[in-house]
């Protein structure tokens, strides 16, 4: 007796696409060794399915519609057509690293320990390989997955591992007899701002490389930011205002969101003043976007970033007490403003 067709297909090579039905609806395709006939048939004809992924034979449990994987294999396309010419498999990977997590960032609303009631509708597409590359969104395991997939289709040897310390998901290469751990997620912020990787095993100060792959055209942000902030009266009260007056151009404030903007202003505070208690908030506005934003709060004074007038602008207690008395905004979970709480 035949086995009743059944609506969940693995595609592991482009011999079982014989065995897509009718009754096939859910495709999982295998991204260990992807082949580029299998993706561009469903590019072209898949529009009736769902998609999720097949990791060292382990099934994905979410699926994305067709606009979502078309819209992810198109951005990969990109990536891979931007590549510049000649350069070698340590080059090209680096390449692909920076050029993913410039696709990439995080979206606090999917954190539930920052949301009493969190995206459940966000989270599902964002633990999809193609859903999250879509959304420009991610977690540490679709980040990496991410960037296995996109050297597996290079032919570079990549494995996705977890950091045992963390529990979070890491890629890890092998190129030419060298093994280098990756982790991209956490590379995000420091990518956004051409700004020295921090994750990418041994190389994430070689500037030849950087410049080769089209990272750099000069220097490093951090150079830039050095320059810029080394100089300061650090004993003024005043400092931490020059601090965010002399960054936002360098570090582009515009193109960055609020996760990877206070990694930032966490890195450049505990390097910079580290013996002054600067705290960062992040809030919401109460609508139905819920867009997150941080605050920057030092002594009585907290400074937000004002989008239309590109500058950090000085936001005074009674305001910020009245906007969330009144529902304006919002704060996530286990978030504490100096000054503020205790009059709430």
């Amino acid at each position: 007796m035949k086995n009743k067709p059944s609506k969940i297909l693995a595609i592991h090579s482009i011999k079982d696409l014989d065995n897509i039905t009718n009754d096939t609806k859910y495709i999982n395709l295998d991204i260990t060794n992807p082949e580029h006939d299998v993706i561009a048939y469903f590019k072209e004809y898949g529009e009736n399915y769902m998609y999720s992924d097949i990791t060292s034979d382990v099934m994905g449990y979410t699926y994305v519609n067709y606009e979502k994987f078309l819209k992810a294999e198109n951005i990969i396309e990109m990536i891979y057509a931007r590549m510049p010419n000649d350069l070698n498999k340590l080059a090209v990977a680096k390449y692909l690293y920076v050029s993913a997590a410039k696709c990439l960032s995080t979206d606090i609303n999917a954190n539930q320990n920052k949301c009493e009631i969190y995206n459940l509708t966000l989270m599902s597409t964002i633990n999809n390989l193609w859903g999250s590359l879509a959304e420009g969104t991610v977690t540490d395991i679709s980040a990496a997955k991410i960037y296995y997939y996109l050297c597996r289709r290079l032919d570079i040897d990549a494995t996705i591992i977890i950091d045992e310390t963390n529990k979070q998901a890491l890629t890890k290469l092998m190129i030419d007899k060298q093994t280098l751990v990756t982790d991209i997620y956490e590379d995000i912020p420091y990518i956004w701002c051409r700004m020295q990787t921090r994750h990418f095993a041994t190389y994430n100060d070689d500037i030849i490389l950087d410049k080769k792959i089209k990272y750099l055209k000069n220097k490093y942000c951090d150079y830039y930011l050095d320059k810029a902030l080394k100089d300061i009266d650090y004993t003024k009260e005043d400092c931490v205002y020059t601090i965010l007056e002399r960054t936002s151009d360098l570090i582009d404030i515009d193109t960055i969101k609020p996760v990877e903007l206070s990694i930032i202003y966490k890195y450049l505070f505990d390097k910079y003043c580290p013996n002054y208690n600067i705290k960062i908030n992040n809030l919401y506005l109460n609508d139905s976007h819920k867009n997150h934003f941080i605050m920057i709060s030092y002594n009585d004074n907290h400074y937000s970033y004002n989008y239309k007038q590109k500058s950090f602008i000085l936001i005074k207690d009674e305001e910020i007490i009245d906007n969330i008395a009144h529902g304006k905004i919002g704060l996530y979970k286990g978030e504490f403003i100096p000054n503020i709480n205790n009059c709430l």
